[in-house]
C-alpha cells in the first residue's frame, strides 16, 4: 500500500494528484482511466480543502492499493463530517441557468468510481473510491 499525507491546502493539490496518477499508472491502468481517477480525486480533495476545516488547519492522507483487479483510493481527513453518499445529486433535468450551483463534482465522482464507500470513524472521514480498469458506461 502506498500512502501520502499532507496539510489540506490547495498548494498541495498537484503533489497529491501526481501521487494518485503514479500509483494508478504503476497498477497498469490505461491513460484514460488514470485521468478519470485523477478527476475524481481532484473533486474530493478540493472539497476537503474548501470545506472540511472551516476554522482550523488540518491534514489529508491518501492510500492507494490494488484489491484483486481494482484500484482502491482511500482519502482520510479529520475535518467536518461529510458523507458523499448522502449528498443529493444535481438536478440534471433542468437547464443549466436554473440549476443550483454545486453537486456536479459529486455526480462526477459517483460516475467515475466503480464503487464508493464512506465511513466516519474516530473523528475521521474515510472515503473509499474503487475503480475497475475500465469505466462501466
Amino acid at each position: 500500500m502506498a500512502k501520502i499525507g499532507l496539510p489540506a491546502e490547495m498548494e498541495n493539490l498537484e503533489e497529491l494528484l501526481d501521487f494518485v496518477d503514479n500509483e494508478a499508472e504503476k497498477a497498469g491502468f490505461p491513460a484514460r482511466r488514470v485521468s478519470e481517477i485523477r478527476l475524481a480525486a481532484e473533486e474530493v480533495l478540493v472539497n476537503i480543502f474548501c470545506y472540511a476545516y472551516p476554522e482550523t488547519d488540518g491534514d489529508v492522507s491518501i492510500s492507494c492499493f490494488m484489491k484483486e483487479d481494482f484500484f482502491v483510493l482511500e482519502i482520510l481527513d479529520g475535518g467536518t463530517p461529510f458523507n458523499i453518499m448522502a449528498a443529493p445529486g444535481p438536478d440534471l433535468s433542468s437547464c443549466l441557468s436554473e440549476r443550483y450551483v454545486g453537486g456536479l463534482g459529486i455526480h462526477l465522482i459517483r460516475e467515475m468510481a466503480t464503487e464508493t464507500r464512506y465511513v466516519r470513524d474516530k473523528g475521521q472521514n474515510r472515503l473509499t473510491l474503487v475503480f475497475g480498469k475500465y469505466r462501466q458506461e
